[in-house]
């Protein structure tokens, strides 16, 4: 049986918890793309093994205005500009 509390916290420390969840997802991240010896330009499907999603919700991430690249009809997505984009979108 799952109960919901409700628990008021300042905004101060709410705000300092979130950027630190985002510090540690950033770093996980980081961590995982350490891992893995992926080019400088991503297909599709390497691409969402980068962010470590799937490849609809990167189709979705696209529609957002996630840097993409086509070519003759091949979609590509540059490492560093998908990583900039996140960044920016961090909140």
């Amino acid at each position: 049986m799952l109960k919901n509390i409700s628990l008021e916290i300042p905004q101060q420390f709410e705000n300092d918890l979130r950027q630190e969840m985002q510090a540690v997802a950033l770093e996980a991240f980081k961590a995982v793309a350490n891992r893995h010896n992926f080019a400088e330009y991503l297909k599709r499907k390497d691409a969402a093994q980068y962010l470590g999603i799937s490849t609809g919700y990167l189709d979705q991430l696209t529609t957002k205005g996630l840097p993409t690249i086509m070519i003759d009809g091949l979609k590509l997505y540059k490492r560093s500009s998908v990583d900039q984009w996140m960044v920016d979108h961090q909140v």
